[in-house]
C-alpha cells in the first residue's frame, strides 16, 4: 500500500512538473507570436488562466486549447491594461533611476514620494495577473483593483514579490531551466497565495449579500 502511495505521489509530481514546463513553453511561444511587445501581456494572462483552472480542477479543454482561447479572447483588453501598466512602470523607472535629485528639501521630499510610488507599483504588479484572471472587469478597473489589493493585503503582496524575486534569482544560477519554469513557476506560486484571498473575499461578499 505504501509502495503504491509512493508511486502515485511520484506520478502526480511528474505530471505537475511536466505541466508547468509545457505551460511555460506555451507562454514563451505565444509571447513571440505577438512579437514580444504585443504578445507578453496576453500570453501571461493566458498562462495564469490555464494555471488557475488547472489548480482548481476546472480545466475543461486541453492546455493548448485553453491557452489559445484565452490568448485570443483577452488580446486587446489585456494589452490595453498591460501597456498602461508598463508605461507607468517605465516612467517611474526613469524618474527613480535616471533623474538626478538636488539637495533641496522639496527635491528630497519628491524623491521620497517617488520611491513610495515605485514600491506601491511593485506591490500592485504582483496582484495584476491574478486579479485579471479572477474577476471580469473593464480593462482600466484591473489597475485600480490591483492597487486596492496591494493596500488591503500588503504582507501577501510582499511575500509574492519576494517569491518572484527569489525564483528569478535561483533560476539565474541554473539558466538551463529558465525556458521551462521561469514564468509558470512564479505564476503558480502567486496564485497559491492570491486565490485563498479571493475565495475569502467572495465568502465575505456572499455573507453581506444575504
Amino acid at each position: 500500500m505504501e509502495k503504491q502511495d509512493w508511486k502515485s505521489g511520484l506520478a502526480r509530481f511528474s505530471e505537475w512538473f511536466a505541466c508547468l514546463a509545457y505551460i511555460n513553453l506555451l507562454w514563451i511561444g505565444f509571447t513571440l507570436l505577438g512579437l514580444l511587445f504585443l504578445g507578453f501581456v496576453p500570453a501571461t494572462v493566458a498562462m495564469f488562466t490555464v494555471l488557475r483552472k488547472w489548480m482548481r480542477r476546472k480545466l475543461e479543454m486541453s492546455i493548448f486549447k485553453e491557452f489559445w482561447t484565452s490568448f485570443k479572447k483577452e488580446f486587446v483588453k489585456s494589452n490595453a491594461a498591460g501597456l498602461i501598466l508598463i508605461l507607468i512602470g517605465y516612467v517611474l523607472y526613469v524618474d527613480v533611476m535616471v533623474y538626478e535629485f538636488g539637495d533641496s528639501l522639496y527635491q528630497q521630499i519628491f524623491q521620497l514620494l517617488l520611491y513610495i510610488l515605485a514600491f506601491v507599483y511593485l506591490l500592485a504588479i504582483v496582484f495584476f495577473f491574478p486579479v485579471y484572471v479572477q474577476f471580469e472587469l473593464k480593462w482600466y478597473q484591473y489597475l485600480k483593483l490591483s492597487i486596492l489589493m496591494a493596500f488591503s493585503s500588503p504582507f501577501r503582496a510582499l511575500w509574492m514579490l519576494f517569491i518572484g524575486y527569489g525564483t528569478i534569482f535561483v533560476m539565474s544560477k541554473i539558466p538551463g531551466i529558465i525556458p521551462f519554469f521561469l514564468g509558470s513557476a512564479i505564476a503558480y506560486f502567486w496564485l497559491m497565495i492570491a486565490l485563498p484571498l479571493f475565495h475569502k473575499l467572495e465568502l465575505q461578499e456572499g455573507k453581506n449579500n444575504k
